[in-house]
């Protein structure tokens, strides 16, 4: 298992990086995201990458706070706590995943998000 997929899908979410988003995906990659929204689930690479983009397109400032990859027995917990802005509006969110990690990427990921909360100062 690559652990430092992780480590990358982090970095390319801040960097607001689509294709680089999608490049921790494999091609047929099944993903589902418990939002406060509701139920969130793309099929491939591109459609997964491309919904991860758009949570965080509109933000001026993402930084990271806090971040980790580490295996839970074969699958690998990724989780990772963000500040941004947005509209003028500081936030902060985290996001936690498990994945199912093979030879082209990320081949199913299970994502639970706390939503874009105000970050007190």
């Amino acid at each position: 298992m690559d652990e430092t997929i992780g480590t990358r899908l982090v970095e390319a979410i801040v960097a607001r990086d689509e294709s680089a988003i999608a490049a921790c995906f494999a091609p047929h990659v099944e993903f589902r995201a418990l939002t406060p929204a509701g139920l969130r689930e793309r099929s491939g690479a591109a459609e997964t990458a491309a919904l991860l983009h758009a949570w965080f397109a509109d933000s001026t400032e993402l930084d990271v706070v806090e971040a980790q990859s580490e295996p839970i027995g074969d699958r690998l917990h990724v989780t990772y706590r963000l500040e941004g802005v947005e509209g003028g509006e500081p936030y902060v969110i985290e996001q936690q995943l498990y994945c199912d990690v093979g030879d082209a990427g990320i081949e199913r990921a299970n994502l639970l998000c706390s939503g874009s909360e105000p970050r007190r100062f």
